[in-house]
């Protein structure tokens, strides 16, 4: 799977194709400035316009509105995918069985089946796929499940966690849109569940009632996850209105306090019976994008096809969540 050795790999640069010129897209780009050695190489957009637009703002960087010229020309190292929901699987597979790894933004597809289909792909191709679930790859969460390993908490009893947002003066297709994979549980209910997946992991009961658009996508959607040794989760998300966007884990020795916003980087406060107080605290510049893309690099190094801390089972079993989610509140798409 790579092409140079270990020792070369570090000291090259690592070229990056981007497949989608939105915010998000945007971002990560931006983010990668931050890094000596990753640059967006080449951009893939519908519209070449905006292709060029987007390239216009990174060194060297070319834009494409072929799919075959971008694959063609492209000299990259990995992809990263940020088009709308509906067309991540179709667009990873595509890319794994060029034999380029893959970075897919999240949710990682529109259903299990899709991510299913994803995780063979990497596997038969041995190429490297990793769900863009930035989150996870953030520092104050390595600090999280430092704390947790050490059950300095002791037993977990319960997870709060919300994210909401008032989007409803933001006219993106992508949030509102039935076909597009749109609403607040896929756009950003997926990190309340992914948080809960990798502290709490797989629940034996859900319960979730949503509010609907016009449209018929769930513009907030309230959750109630139960598992086996009697602990609970407790989620929400919104597009409609603002909401503290912290996370609160609470055990019978204390609780594990993440701040606004707990899915960004930001600081962890760990508070115990025994009034003892740990802050995790950094002065982190940038949007934080950038770690995601530092994991991908360590896992086409390191010949590995999935990240420890992002696994495939992981997407795997925050999707099977997902698909339980939606069958309660009854949305399909």
């Amino acid at each position: 799977m790579l092409k140079y050795g270990v020792k070369n790999y570090m000291k090259k640069i690592f070229k990056w194709g981007v497949i989608g010129t939105g915010g998000i897209a945007n971002a990560f780009a931006n983010d990668l400035k931050y890094l000596e050695n990753h640059i967006v190489e080449s951009v893939l957009s519908r519209n070449l316009e905006t292709a060029k637009i987007f390239a216009s703002n990174h060194n060297e960087c070319k834009g494409y509105n072929k799919k075959e010229l971008f694959f063609e020309k492209s000299n990259i190292d990995a992809i990263y995918i940020a088009t709308p929901n509906t067309l991540h699987a179709q667009q990873c597979i595509e890319s794994l069985h060029r034999k380029i790894p893959v970075l897919c933004e999240k949710p990682f597809s529109m259903n299990l089946q899709e991510t299913q289909n994803m995780v063979s792909a990497s596997k038969e191709n041995n190429t490297t796929l990793l769900e863009a679930m930035w989150m996870r790859y953030l520092p104050h969460i390595e600090f999280l499940k430092k704390i947790l390993k050490e059950n300095r908490i002791g037993r977990i009893h319960s997870l709060y966690a919300c994210h909401g947002q008032n989007l409803t003066r933001i006219n993106n297709p992508r949030l509102w849109t039935k076909e597009l994979g749109g609403g607040a549980l896929l756009d950003l209910g997926i990190y309340v569940v992914s948080l809960s997946q990798m502290v709490l992991g797989t629940p034996k009961n859900i319960l979730a009632k949503s509010v609907f658009t016009k449209e018929g996508v769930d513009a907030k959607t309230s959750m109630i996850f139960e598992y086996e040794n009697g602990q609970i989760a407790n989620l929400s998300c919104s597009m409609y209105d603002s909401q503290p966007n912290r996370a609160v884990i609470s055990g019978d020795e204390g609780w594990i306090e993440i701040d606004p916003t707990f899915y960004a980087p930001t600081t962890v406060k760990v508070i115990t019976n025994n009034e003892k107080e740990i802050t995790y605290s950094e002065e982190y510049h940038g949007h934080g994008l950038r770690e995601q893309a530092k994991e991908m690099q360590n896992c086409i190094i390191n010949n590995n096809i999935e990240s420890k801390k992002m696994s495939h089972s992981d997407s795997i079993d925050v999707m099977k969540i997902m698909d339980e989610v939606r069958i309660k509140i009854g949305l399909k798409y």
